[in-house]
């Protein structure tokens, strides 16, 4: 699996250890290492998720080959599972204290069922295995997770935790019975989250062919129109054949089984979408580099044969431009904050008052629309509903306008990045132009591209400390008549609905004001300080030209040929990236 994306990978880190051990700046050896480190480091977590006994642990011992992960007719997992590549079966406990043990595999129940150790009793922080299978070879990391929905609602919470830091989820669905009103909520909030999931339908062998294309096809319109997904794509796959045939050998058993369909689309998944995106903007950044680092081989090559007088006025001419163009790269640095801080107060700011004022009076209406059609409803139950209405309204409202406001946010961010990346652009075009130029020498134009992140939202908790919605309920319970209670827990509960709106829209303004500026912080410094390293690598070759001048003869020659062979070794470089 994965051949061809692993192959460009693989020469691309190549390159870039090539060009690390020939680079003389500092700056283009760290970025190499760095741009190397990426790829190497190119982890894709594919996190499994869905409702307890959807099949999920069968799954993934599907995708290995082999019965790694426990499996039971109970609610099972609890803790959550990573599995990565290793040359032997290897698991490893992680505990909350900060310590860690090794252990069997006959062993691994004790730590991650809901049996052996409820409610986390034994404070594991998380398990990880690492297995011997091609699957996990090229970078793939799957990770299990607790079942949503079932009677442990602790299990649920650690899988939604779990979620911003997964690559891809991999949605379970069973065919009898299809979704739960559980999993469409599930649903709704990963779709917030996670960038691509893929839907599998299990089981597929416990049913007639006919009742499973009609689960696949109600399932289908049920994610689509309920949940809020486009161009639904659900995998047919027993589990159960799929790990048969793969232990006993049996490819067209796999094929069957409707796993080998599933792994084609992953494998296009992470070639043509993650992994391409990676290998493009990591060779365009190693070029960036190679046309750096032939800029200074070149000017050094210059400096060595030039007239010592004339290489010293080149210099001195050089200096006092390198004066001019700090004060515009301080220039532009300036124009930057202000235009991240004219963000935050002409959009941030008003679209969360306005959301405020839209969704305060709205979310009371709904309230009491829904205190309506349970006037029938005892006083301790009136109160649970309602309080559990709330927190789904308030999650759907932050969860719909969070990613909106995010791409509104990120496509005036991009816009003030290119901005500034512009600005700064010239500025160190200016430098290349002029030290090429005094010196006589061709150029490429270097293009710094650095780029902003995938993700910038902001994150929080919608749900409430149990108990918020608290107003005496004993005592009405016991001496109010309903109606009056009703009347009394309704009021509460709209004042509760002003409360939340107003504490989340704070919590979305200072989370991403704060992200904001963080990246503002790191972009300026990861820009500028390129152009200052940039000037100060072709000073340090220019007057490596004055200092061979105190050299003999047969160093001067030396030094000429190592600047030479470095010039044709960068050529080779540069031809293998376009290869």
């Amino acid at each position: 699996m994965l051949d061809a994306y692993l192959k460009i990978k693989s020469g691309l880190i190549k390159s870039l250890t090539r060009l690390e051990n020939t680079a003389s700046s500092e700056r283009v050896k760290a970025a190499a290492q760095l741009l190397c480190t990426k790829l190497k480091a190119d982890i894709f977590s594919l996190v499994v998720v869905g409702q307890f006994k959807r099949g999920k642990s069968t799954f993934i011992n599907a995708l290995l080959g082999e019965d790694i992960l426990p499996a039971a007719v109970i609610p099972l997992t609890s803790i959550i599972t990573i599995l990565g590549y290793g040359d032997k079966l290897q698991i490893t406990v992680f505990f909350q204290n900060g310590t860690e043990k090794k252990i069997m595999r006959e062993e691994l129940s004790l730590y991650i069922t809901e049996k052996h150790n409820p409610k986390n009793e034994k404070g594991v922080n998380r398990v990880e295995i690492a297995y011997p299978s091609l699957y996990l070879k090229n970078g793939v990391q799957i990770i299990d997770t607790p079942g949503i929905a079932s009677v442990h609602e602790h299990n649920t919470q650690t899988t939604y935790e779990y979620l911003p830091s997964a690559d891809a989820a991999m949605f379970i669905i069973g065919v009898d019975p299809p979704l739960t009103q559980a999993e469409l909520q599930f649903l709704r909030d990963i779709k917030n989250t996670v960038g691509k999931t893929f839907f599998i339908q299990s089981k597929i062998d416990t049913v007639s062919e006919t009742d499973r294309e009609e689960s696949l096809a109600f399932s289908k319109k049920v994610i689509e129109e309920a949940a809020g997904f486009s161009d639904v794509i659900i995998y047919p796959l027993s589990g159960k054949e799929a790990l048969e045939g793969k232990k006993e050998g049996d490819s067209q058993k796999v094929k069957r089984s409707g796993l080998f369909n599933f792994e084609q689309s992953l494998e296009q998944f992470l070639v043509n979408e993650k992994g391409k995106a990676l290998i493009q903007s990591v060779a365009e950044k190693a070029n960036n580099l190679i046309d750096e680092e032939m800029l200074l081989a070149e000017l050094e090559e210059k400096s060595l044969h030039l007239p010592l007088e004339e290489l010293e006025n080149n210099i001195a001419t050089f200096k006092n431009f390198i004066r001019d163009s700090n004060q515009e790269r301080i220039d532009s640095e300036r124009l930057l904050a202000g235009e991240i801080r004219a963000l935050q107060k002409d959009i941030l700011e008003e679209d969360i008052e306005k959301l405020k004022q839209e969704k305060t009076e709205w979310l009371a209406a709904q309230v009491e629309e829904f205190a309506a059609g349970h006037k029938l409803d005892g006083n301790a139950k009136f109160t649970e509903l309602i309080g559990k209405f709330i927190d789904v309204q308030i999650r759907e409202i932050f969860g719909i306008w969070r990613t909106d406001e995010e791409k509104t946010l990120r496509k005036h961010l991009e816009e003030i990045f290119k901005r500034f990346m512009d600005r700064m652009n010239k500025i160190l075009g200016q430098i290349i132009l002029s030290s090429a130029e005094l010196f006589g020498i061709p150029y490429n134009q270097i293009q710094m591209q650095e780029m902003l992140p995938q993700e910038i939202e902001f994150r929080f908790e919608t749900t409430d400390e149990p108990g918020a919605l608290s107003i005496t309920i004993d005592l009405m319970r016991k001496t109010l008549p309903k109606a009056l209670a009703h009347k009394l827990i309704l009021k509460e509960a709209k004042e509760k609905a002003k409360m939340l709106v107003d504490m989340h829209c704070g919590k979305a303004r200072y989370d991403f004001s704060l992200r904001m500026e963080r990246l503002m912080r790191n972009y300026r410094l990861n820009v500028a300080g390129a152009v200052e390293s940039v000037q100060n690598s072709v000073l340090k070759a220019l007057e490596s030209g004055i200092a061979s001048r105190q050299n003999t003869a047969v160093k001067a020659a030396s030094l000429e040929k190592r600047v030479r062979d470095k010039i044709n070794i960068l050529k080779e470089i540069q031809e293998s990236l376009k290869n």
